[in-house]
This record gives C-alpha cells, sequence and structure tokens, in this order.
C-alpha cells in the first residue's frame, strides 16, 4: 500500500516522463481506495500518453477532463 510520501515522490518521477506531453494538463494526487495514486489528468481519456500501472509501487490513474484554460 503507497502513503502520501511515496505518492509525492512518484508524482515527481511521472512529471518527469509525460510533464511536458502537450495532452497532459495536470499531475496531482489522489485516492484509490486505501492508497495513495498519481492522477495524472488529460485532454482526451482516448488519447493520453503511455504510462505504467504503477511507477515506484504506487498507483497510477488517467483520467480525461478535457481542456483547461484560464477564465
Amino acid at each position: 500500500m503507497s502513503d502520501r510520501n511515496a505518492a509525492r515522490a512518484a508524482k515527481l518521477q511521472v512529471k518527469d516522463l509525460v510533464g511536458a506531453d502537450p495532452r497532459v494538463n495536470g499531475i496531482g494526487l489522489t485516492h484509490v481506495g486505501p492508497e495513495w495514486a498519481v492522477k495524472v489528468n488529460v485532454v482526451d481519456d482516448q488519447d493520453y500518453p503511455d504510462l505504467p500501472e504503477r511507477v515506484a509501487g504506487v498507483p497510477v490513474v488517467v483520467r480525461g477532463i478535457g481542456r483547461v484554460s484560464a477564465l
């Protein structure tokens, strides 16, 4: 089971992997059941960067949220 500190460290690794990809809107933390996970928000949940299911033992979840723009 992943804890918050492990998820924070994994988030940095995920950022290095896909942070510059234009399909990615943001990278954060979330819960998957009792575990902390890295959440990758993407423009389209049908077109996103290839990611492992886990990074350093921490689950990675991808969610399509559409385009993000300033109001």
